[in-house]
């Protein structure tokens, strides 16, 4: 899909989707809405089901994980993923060039919180009580992430505009049904007898930010590799997908810091911080390789006769 170079669009429609399944259609203008703007507009309410995740989630992993570390890594993401703005502005690397690491310094900075959440047995608690992410789950998490004060600054340090977390949050409600459909199957009910390897299959969290990881570790070859077939917009997609993906991974990160630091934060909103996190990290990973791997005649760049051959 074809976007605006250094930023990635969607369209009023898909925003007014999203104001309309918050309960905030026609309060708030769909072009340019802010997200305090959204805020403002919906209800808060009050959901027993977040809360008894939250809670539970809190009750498994409580005294196991390491604030200091967390809090650490959430900078080092932040600082690492915020400087990915700059890259569609600098364009693909050249042919001599070779791969840039700007994209594989964001999976080294999220590296050490995923190996602590791993041997805590985070991934395997979340796996197990977060409940099947339905659209109506997805618009309930999304909501309270939306609604809570204290949650909204979590991303303040991606250099993320306003909008641009309208269009975040946007794109997982937009795709609610199809992450509950197609990219959302609990872990027990993989049939591994059928899977070649089934037994190595991680728990679902743990697919979700692995798999975040290691499209961050392999995007900057790919892009130098492949640029000749490459366009800027396609560049810009990648960043943004990349961008969508870290702030998945630093949502789950931040729910797992306020466990830690026993901060006082509510159950539902716990809950709901750590849902909006792993269904970011599962959509944009799955919108990556359409935006820039499985290139089409019509996606790809003219072809060129006057390349030169990297010795």
């Amino acid at each position: 899909m074809v976007h605006g170079h250094g930023e990635r669009k969607i369209s009023d429609e898909q925003r007014r989707e999203f104001l309309k399944a918050l309960g905030a259609g026609g309060a708030v203008a769909a072009g340019g809405a802010t997200l305090g703007d959204v805020r403002d507009a919906v209800e808060t309410g009050e959901s027993d089901a977040l809360a008894s995740v939250g809670e539970a989630i809190r009750s498994d992993v409580a005294g196991s994980l390491d604030a200091d570390l967390l809090a650490t890594g959430r900078a080092d993401l932040a600082s690492a993923a915020a400087d990915l703005t700059a890259v569609p502005d600098r364009g693909l690397p050249g042919a001599n060039e070779g791969p840039r690491e700007e994209f594989a310094a964001v999976a080294a900075a999220a590296r050490p919180t995923y190996d602590h959440l791993g041997e805590v047995g985070f991934f395997e608690s979340t796996t197990e009580r977060l409940p099947e992410f339905s659209p109506e789950y997805i618009e309930d998490s999304v909501r309270r992430f939306v609604v809570s004060d204290g949650l909204a600054g979590t991303l303040s340090d991606h250099d993320f505009s306003e909008q641009e977390l309208v269009d975040l949050l946007a794109t997982v409600v937009g795709h609610r049904e199809r992450i509950g459909e197609r990219h959302w199957v609990a872990t027990d009910q993989l049939p591994r007898e059928q899977m070649e390897m089934g037994q190595h299959v991680p728990a679902m969290t743990r697919g979700a930010a692995g798999g975040v990881l290691l499209w961050l570790e392999d995007l900057d070859d790919h892009l130098w590799r492949q640029g000749v077939i490459l366009t800027d917009e396609i560049l810009a997609d990648a960043t943004w997908d990349a961008r969508a993906m870290a702030a998945g991974f630093d949502l789950m990160a931040e729910g797992a810091r306020r466990i830690a630091a026993e901060d006082g934060t509510a159950e539902e909103e716990l809950a709901g911080l750590l849902s909006s996190g792993f269904a970011l990290q599962t959509m944009a990973q799955n919108l990556l390789p359409q935006d820039a791997y499985w290139v089409t005649e019509e996606m790809r760049d003219d072809r060129r006769t006057d390349l030169e051959i990297p010795n």
